[in-house]
Parts: C-alpha cells; structure tokens; sequence
C-alpha cells in the first residue's frame, strides 16, 4: 500500500495542478487540436489516443478539461452530461473530447486517470468512459478510503483488468507525460486553471453550473446552440 501511495505522489510531481471548480471566465482563443497522442480515425483507439464521445467531426466540437477527484466534474458527468449526451453528442451535433486536468489529491487523480487509459487498450473508447464514469460516481469511496488501491482494482475489475494489469500500467511512464502535455496545453493555450473548463470549437466558454441541474442543463445548451448557429453560418450554400 506505501509503495502504491508513494508512486501516485511522485508521478504527480510534473502535473501539478489546478483547482477543482475554479475555472476562469475569460475566453481564449485558438484551434481544439490535440496535445498529444495518436488519431483515433484510420486505427485503433488506445492508451495515447484522443479520448472522443460522439461524432468526431461533429459541427461543435468541443474539449473538456476535468480531473477524476474533482468534485464539480463529477456532478457535472452525472447529473448534467447525460441530457446533453443525449440532445446533441448522440444526434451528431456535439463531440466531447476528454482530457485529464489532476486536482487534489493529484497522485490518485493522476493514477485514476492513467488507470482509465490503460483501459482503452484493452476496449477503446467504451472501456476508458466506463472506468472514468466509475471513477467519478465512486470518489468518496476510493479517494477518502483506507485503501485505495482495493478500490481502483474493482473499478478496473470492470474492464478485466487484473492486479498484475494494473500494476503494468502504473508503470507505463509515457501516459503520466501524456496528462502534462495534456495540462501543459489546457494552460497555456486556453488559459484554463481549474475543472470542469470547456473549449467551444477553440474558445473557452465560461458555463454557470451549479446545484440548480435544470438551469445548469439550460445554461449548457445555450452555449450549444450558440456554436451551431456559428457552425451553420459558416456553411457555404
């Protein structure tokens, strides 16, 4: 259990962090390419790749910093994602690509979400939410338990990833670079410092979320149906 504790908090060290529920108001400016990895079109999905629900070349396309510890990513993955999930990113409108942002505790958010793309190696796209989705629904439980390691393995139980799996994958120092790439652009490309944050087709939106999900939910749309009146604009006849 320490070597698994210390190992979170020494491959935390590069991507140390942003706040929980901070995220900045000001829009920035500038084009939704990756920080890092491989394309998903014309192969496989897998560790290093960009992590995208729905239609990949959706009129709105659309970035989410979040961290698995961080409280308001959770609420806003279970409470507000699902109504826009199904409005827009399963009609094609929306895609919603993920990428890591660590919050405190930023060892386990860096090893939950390490652990979440080893997953994708083993099931693409489906497994990694799966065990992100996991992750957030379960916070309380393995980011405050006695052992969060017990925890972790039986969210990646899920998936079929066994002890020795999940041992290798912590391992695996190119996904811990992964995130800071991933950090390191949410920074200083968009001006993001805290989760959630959301790029709108290459321009940070500040979106009011709060405990009123109704209004959170209508809040989102807006902005929504703002970008694909823009995208539509833009179409040539």
């Amino acid at each position: 259990m320490t070597s698994f504790l210390h190992r979170a908090i020494m491959v935390a060290i590069p991507v140390f962090i942003v706040g929980c529920g901070q995220a900045s108001s000001d829009p920035t400016s500038g084009e939704g390419s990756p920080a890092s990895g491989n394309s998903d079109e014309g192969s496989d999905v897998g560790a290093l790749s960009e992590m995208i629900m729905g239609n990949p070349d959706a009129p709105v396309k659309v970035i989410e910093y979040a961290s698995v510890t961080c409280g308001h990513c959770a609420a806003f993955h279970e409470d507000i994602l699902p109504a826009i999930k199904e409005k827009y990113i399963d009609t094609g409108l929306m895609s919603l690509t993920f990428r890591e942002m660590p919050t405190p505790p930023a060892g386990l958010s860096l090893v939950g979400s390490v652990v979440a793309r080893c997953a994708a190696d083993k099931g693409g796209m489906d497994a990694y939410f799966t065990v992100v989705d996991s992750l957030f629904k379960t916070q309380r439980t393995w980011i405050f338990g006695e052992d969060p390691k017990l925890e972790l393995l039986k969210i990646s139980a899920q998936i079929g990833m066994d002890e020795e799996a999940f041992d290798a994958c912590l391992r695996r120092d190119e996904l811990p670079k992964l995130v800071e790439a991933n950090v390191k652009e949410g920074k200083t490309k968009y001006g993001v410092t805290g989760t959630p944050s959301f790029i709108f087709n290459g321009e940070k939106r500040n979106i009011r979320l709060n405990d009123d999900i109704a209004q959170s939910i209508k809040n989102y749309e807006e902005v929504v149906d703002e970008e694909l009146k823009k995208a539509a604009e833009k179409t040539p006849e």
